[in-house]
């Protein structure tokens, strides 16, 4: 009798902390897109936006993950569920977001997703084929995996298997600025300062858009998907990004 009720009490404190994990999640990648678009001419700190995003993005994608073996096992994953990969049984890199990212997909393509409607149909496309979705995975992948260090691997002497996170993100946000026509007319002539802060401000609503219709993807998920009871019961916690409608992209709340 008591070992039973150890175990009621156990399975209540993993749902307790898997519910706390989604508004945990949720509350990142908000603020990180919050945080996204305070950058400006005068604040170009890009490192707390990418914190706050990696850890957020890479939250729910596990949470998925787990929602999804909860489904299927009727029980909650051990420890060493996110150190195995979803075929080949050898080691990933468990905050890799472009890793977990593959194996959603893939739990999607079980649950013959893109026949659900319109909706899951546009979003899968979307998740498996969007170029700028892609590099922007690689990169919050690779900050949240290793390259948050790389100025104290510097400082410290070790070596790093990435490139300036900082860099990298300045790279992209140029190439975002570049595809504009006549982008060239935007750096030169009078009032700098202002069209850099235009400029900058245009950067940050692309990806800010991107993020967001990836959130969205992934929220949606939770009800259209095969997610379970518990899966459905986080809608609350995720209308935010759940109910996001297009005419709505980019529209922030602080």
């Amino acid at each position: 009798m008591e070992n039973n009720q150890t175990t009621i009490q156990s399975e209540i404190q993993k749902k307790l902390a898997l519910i706390e994990e989604v508004e945990t999640a949720i509350f990142f990648i908000r603020e990180g897109l919050v945080s996204l678009n305070r950058l400006d001419g005068a604040n170009d700190f890009a490192h707390l936006p990418l914190f706050l995003l990696s850890s957020g993005f890479e939250r729910l994608l596990k949470l998925i993950i787990c929602l999804d073996y909860i489904q299927r096992t009727g029980k909650f994953p051990d420890a060493s569920s996110f150190k195995k990969n979803r075929n080949d049984r050898k080691g990933i890199k468990i905050h890799d977001i472009g890793n977990l990212l593959k194996w959603v997909i893939d739990v999607a393509k079980k649950w013959k997703y893109t026949e659900r409607c319109a909706a899951t149909n546009a979003d899968m496309s979307f998740l498996q084929n969007d170029d700028d979705l892609q590099r922007v995975v690689e990169l919050l992948g690779a900050y949240g995996n290793n390259a948050r260090y790389y100025n104290m691997n510097v400082i410290t002497g070790e070596k790093n298997s990435t490139d300036d996170p900082k860099q990298t993100f300045d790279s992209y946000c140029t190439d975002i600025f570049t595809r504009q026509p006549n982008w060239q007319e935007k750096i030169t002539g009078e009032n700098l300062g202002e069209k850099l802060d235009e400029s900058i401000l245009y950067v940050n609503r692309q990806i800010t858009i991107l993020l967001q219709r990836f959130a969205r993807a992934l929220c949606r998920m939770f009800t259209l998907g095969k997610l379970g009871q518990l899966g459905s019961q986080q809608t609350g916690t995720i209308g935010y990004f759940l109910f996001l409608k297009n005419e709505d992209l980019y529209k922030l709340k602080s």
